[in-house]
């Protein structure tokens, strides 16, 4: 009997919690979305002192055989956050920025500062710290029109594409904002255009010194601050011709590293282990040559191209590496203004490569 009433009195609380959760799914906001308009591409240029804004949204449509098309809005403002006034005036919907995935800026907008535009786009709890930013090589409205052509976010595709398989070091909108407010950090952000035979393309990336961009660094030039910066995702390819002139073109698809600071002398060590593979190689190349004499071409190839991105990073007073957060936290006292003045223009920086080749292949 007692057994019986347990029962009972189990299914009137599941009944009575299947009623309540029916009541508060039918409270839930929903959004339909034909009355909205969804922005997914941001775009910042400078014309006659002004900032344009331009923003790409998908019109939807009913069938589902049809494309879908996109629009651009634009306008001009004095602020960063006012070209959204203007969007809400040409839209008779409400206009969402909760799936927005990539924010361009122009090269003069860049080197003008993008201050306020990090901090605004922070400020904003609808917009994701996982968006991507992007310098455009053209007018970002250019680049942004270029893109209707493609799938929707095709910009930040090709950019994760580029990171996760290509030579582009990781970045977003929270490691942007982290590399602005570090006192011994400067901002990278990958730059994008389009070819010369119109296609858009990711192309290197560019540097900033404080809010404004300084320095671009070609593709070579970016992997060699990728293997600086990450350490996981890793499948970078990498060509250089050996010292008997033979062209070699190599898959990094691992890399381990670790950094020594010696205070006193001003000296920065960097060790990596990289496992690398052969993608091509000439027919000149024999096994003997891959297990000894290339493993150590590589090493020093990769080690003599590492010490000149970073002397030329110093020279140019800009440290995308973090070589100052490196001095920060090995010493008590470190003070930004003093270590960038003083010590970093003449740090000495030593590169310790270990290369592995492996799943090298047939070979004559």
């Amino acid at each position: 009997m007692i057994l019986i009433m347990n029962k009972s009195n189990l299914c009137r609380r599941l009944v009575g919690i299947f009623i309540i959760c029916l009541f508060i799914s039918g409270c839930s906001r929903t959004t339909i979305i034909d009355d909205v308009k969804i922005i997914q591409s941001l775009g910042y240029d400078l014309e006659n002192n002004k900032i344009k804004g331009t923003a790409s949204y998908p019109v939807y449509v009913e069938s589902m055989q049809e494309s879908h098309p996109r629009k651009l809005f634009t306008s001009e403002s004095n602020t960063t956050t006012g070209v959204f006034t203007s969007f809400s005036n040409q839209t008779a919907h409400r206009i969402d920025m909760s799936q927005l995935g990539s924010v361009l800026v122009s090269r003069n907008f860049a080197k003008k500062g993008i201050s306020d535009l990090i901090r605004n786009l922070n400020s904003d709890p609808n917009i994701s710290s996982n968006i991507t930013l992007i310098i455009s090589n053209k007018p970002a409205s250019e680049l942004l029109e270029e893109s209707m052509d493609y799938p929707p976010y095709y910009l930040s595709s090709v950019l994760d594409q580029s990171m996760r398989n290509g030579n582009v070091p990781f970045s977003n909108l929270h490691t942007v904002s982290y590399q602005y407010f570090s006192e011994g950090q400067d901002m990278y952000i990958p730059k994008m255009d389009i070819n010369e035979k119109g296609l858009i393309v990711s192309n290197g990336v560019g540097v900033f010194k404080d809010e404004k961009l300084t320095l671009s660094l070609n593709n070579k030039e970016t992997l060699m601050l990728k293997i600086l910066v990450d350490e996981l995702g890793f499948n970078s390819t990498y060509e250089f011709t050996t010292s008997d002139n033979n062209p070699l073109l190599i898959k990094i698809v691992s890399n381990h590293k670790n950094s020594d600071v010696q205070i006193n002398n001003a000296e920065v060590t960097f060790n990596f282990k990289l496992k690398v593979y052969l993608k091509e190689q000439a027919s000149k190349l024999s096994v003997a040559n891959i297990n000894n004499k290339l493993s150590k071409e590589i090493e020093t190839n990769i080690g003599t191209e590492l010490t000149k991105l970073l002397e030329k990073l110093k020279n140019k007073d800009v440290d995308p590496v973090g070589v100052g957060e490196l001095f920060r936290g090995a010493q008590r006292d470190w003070k930004r203004y003093e270590f960038y003045e003083r010590v970093y223009p003449n740090i000495k920086f030593n590169i310790k490569a270990n290369v592995n080749i492996v799943n090298t292949g047939a070979a004559k």
